[in-house]
């Protein structure tokens, strides 16, 4: 029997990531140095170089749940599956800048045990650092979400993967997993050494072992749980987490989809509100919005593991797809993008900012905004004249970020 997708979750903490309708790995393939020796026709060794891995994701959730994770706030406890940012009020904003480092634990469920969702196996990305987000709206398209997360290291085993979390108090340094974690070889089967928890967060910030932590336990000692010591205790309030593998019995029924409100399965253009200072745009076809971070992992000597990622900047851009009715209607989208009076020429330079947002409404109750894209100074470039036989005029309208950023808005 085929590993089927309606098996393998993705989990942001305690929490299923809802309506997932592709996600994994790219392109794994270790780079590998081949290495030579004058004298020797043969190759001397292959040596691994450092991976940097990529991890995608599309999905038809419309909520902020996603954005909430990447910008590190806590999700709920086991019991309650809570999304992450359950308990934010509306008008809470999750700004691009504000990304952290997250885990994924990806557990596989046994189909043969129905609803129960037993786990069976499981995959688990640790320290993942956000790089691309992208949004897709369409007249009779559904509203998606992509993102790109970039790391350094993945692992299998025949059991659960685990993030579990704690709220430090500022003195305690010592942490324990709840169960027996399982050990990784290091180096591969002729390793003697072993680690048995991954990606280890405070604050959405990678910690790094042997400098930060240390770890005892674990498989190491059969029957013992791995015990997490903090070379200085985080903060007061510092949100922990730590991701390990266990053989005990896990399961994630199909109720585990947990969060704040009951989600729409998807949201089709007709829900999706445009507007420009506040002022709804007519016509639009399409429209898209895409943040990226520039930046590279960081290492240092003595480890394999990734211990960082510098930020060298941010940016977001997007664009319009305008349908207008007659020339008055594309004239008034240029009046009020640009900030030209009417009576005046429209060159192709624009250097006013706008305020964007981009509403998706409840499609059950459309009186409710589930939430809000907002890019506060948006820069639009005029557009070209695409005409084409036998069809429809679409105009293309690009913008971008001034600041290079962009922020989600809950409920509003």
């Amino acid at each position: 029997m085929a590993i089927r997708a309606g098996s393998i979750l993705h989990l942001s903490g305690q929490n299923v990531i809802d309506r997932i309708q592709q996600a994994g790995l790219g392109n794994v393939n270790l780079p590998v140095e081949t290495v030579r020796e004058v004298g020797n026709r043969q190759v001397v060794d292959k040596v691994p170089q450092e991976p940097d891995f990529t991890f995608s994701m599309n999905s038809l959730d419309v909520t902020t749940d996603i954005m909430a994770w990447l910008t590190g706030k806590p999700a709920g406890s086991a019991a309650s599956a809570a999304a992450p940012g359950a308990t934010d009020p509306a008008g809470t904003q999750y700004n691009w800048l504000d990304c952290k480092f997250v885990n994924i634990p990806s557990p596989w469920k046994d189909p043969n045990t129905g609803s129960a969702g037993v786990v069976q196996a499981g995959h688990l990305i640790p320290g993942y650092y956000p790089t691309k987000i992208s949004y897709s709206f369409g007249v009779t398209d559904n509203a998606q979400i992509s993102v790109e997360l970039g790391g350094g290291a993945f692992y299998y085993f025949e059991g659960t993967p685990v993030e579990t979390s704690y709220i430090a108090n500022g003195a305690t340094k010592v942490f324990l997993t709840p169960e027996v974690a399982v050990w990784s070889r290091k180096g591969g089967a002729e390793g003697a050494s072993f680690r048995t928890v991954f990606g280890v967060l405070v604050n959405g910030e990678l910690m790094t072992e042997g400098v930060d932590y240390t770890v005892t336990g674990g498989a190491e000692a059969p029957g013992a749980v791995a015990t997490v010591t903090f070379t200085v205790a985080p903060a007061v309030g510092a949100d922990i987490r730590v991701c390990y593998f266990t053989s005990a019995a896990h399961s994630y029924p199909q109720t585990v989809h947990a969060s704040t409100l009951v989600k729409p399965g998807a949201v089709r253009g007709r829900n999706i509100e445009f507007l420009i200072n506040g002022v709804r745009i007519g016509g639009i076809q399409q429209a898209t919005l895409e943040a990226t971070v520039e930046g590279e992992v960081e290492r240092e000597l003595g480890t394999e593991d990734i211990v960082g990622r510098v930020n060298n900047g941010t940016d977001c851009n997007g664009t319009v797809t305008l349908r207008s009715k007659d020339k008055n209607a594309f004239f008034d989208v240029l009046e009020k993008v640009t900030g030209v009076s009417r009576k005046e020429v429209f060159g192709w330079f624009n250097n006013k900012t706008v305020k964007v947002e981009i509403k998706i409404k409840n499609p059950k109750n459309t009186a409710e905004t589930i939430k809000t894209l907002l890019v506060e100074d948006a820069k639009f470039q005029p557009p070209g004249t695409p005409a084409q036989v036998n069809t429809a005029t679409d105009f293309a309208v690009s913008f971008s970020s001034l600041s290079g950023t962009f922020a989600e808005v809950k409920s509003q």
